[in-house]
């Protein structure tokens, strides 16, 4: 995602010739990298206890949509400020490098029971 975004946007978006086709690719993959977004709907419920798991589920799904709309409020000043969409929007492809950062405090439960 952090390559297809910058890569797409960062550069591709401003070649001056044979940009659609490229940018199109880079769309294609884009759309690949993002398709794991959907098994959240069926892995996701499973990390949580019986008692709380719907609202466990609604939060998680949902607490990334509040802090999107502050971001959709950020390209849009850099769109102001740049006069140009295609930087302000590769610069979000950062928060998967920090996404990528982070990786390694999380907590390995590989063959551990899920809670009852």
């Amino acid at each position: 995602m952090f390559v297809c975004i910058a890569l797409g946007f960062g550069h591709v978006f401003y070649l001056p010739e044979n940009a659609l086709p490229r940018f199109i690719a880079c769309l294609f993959f884009l759309g690949i990298g993002g398709a794991n977004f959907a098994v959240y709907t069926l892995w996701l419920p499973e990390q949580y206890r019986t008692e709380c798991r719907g609202s466990a589920f609604a939060f998680a799904t949902s607490i990334g949509r509040f802090l999107a709309a502050g971001v959709t409020f950020l390209v849009g000043a850099g769109v102001a400020q740049m006069h140009t969409i295609g930087i302000p929007v590769a610069l979000t492809s950062i928060a998967f490098l920090v996404g990528l950062a982070l990786l390694p405090l999380a907590v390995e439960t590989r063959g551990q029971e899920l809670p009852a």
